[in-house]
């Protein structure tokens, strides 16, 4: 029985095509596995007048687009372990440096910290950095200083601070962040 099986060629070809697939499919899945985008973003964050905690997601997601006539650099995270998130838009964001939130310009960049994500009706959940605080001043602001930036890859520094609409403030202090586009 073993003779026949090693001089049939039918066998002998299938086991051969079984072994290419099997090759090629296992090439394809490390390819696919290499170009998921990866990176951290990790920070302290409060809300309110609530202790500042940890924040630290591994899902940063980072997008270059136009808008405008001009280039706009968009970061969002949220958080692996609660339903806190940190949204950033840059405009002119073409090379490294540092960038102000909500900055001077023809174009405000835009720093948000946002309580619960899941519950995006309510206004109370979102801090942004153009809303008064209890006292009516309009103290927030917020920095990027993005120390790396390349067609593919991202990494900087970031602080921000945000009222809401009810004047609570919020503060992300401290992060650091790294991805790919």
């Amino acid at each position: 029985m073993k003779k026949q099986l090693k001089n049939n060629p039918i066998i002998v070809i299938s086991a051969l095509l079984l072994s290419i697939v099997t090759i090629i499919t296992y090439s394809r899945n490390l390819e696919s596995t290499a170009k998921v985008p990866q990176g951290f973003f990790s920070g302290k964050i409060s809300f309110d007048s609530t202790s500042s905690h940890k924040l630290y997601s591994d899902k940063i997601q980072v997008k270059k687009s136009a808008e405008r006539g001009v280039t706009v650099l968009t970061i969002v995270v949220t958080d692996n372990n609660s339903p806190e998130s940190v949204f950033v838009k840059l405009y002119n964001a073409n090379e490294k440096g540092t960038f102000f939130i909500p900055g001077e310009g023809d174009f405000q960049n835009v720093g948000n910290l946002i309580k619960d994500v899941n519950q995006f009706r309510q206004e109370s959940n979102f801090y942004q950095t153009t809303l008064a605080n209890d006292e009516g001043l309009k103290n927030g602001v917020g920095r990027v200083n993005i120390v790396k930036l390349t067609e593919d890859e991202i990494e900087g520094e970031l602080i921000i601070i945000a009222n809401n609409s009810e004047g609570k403030q919020a503060q992300l202090e401290s992060a650091r962040f790294k991805a790919r586009f």
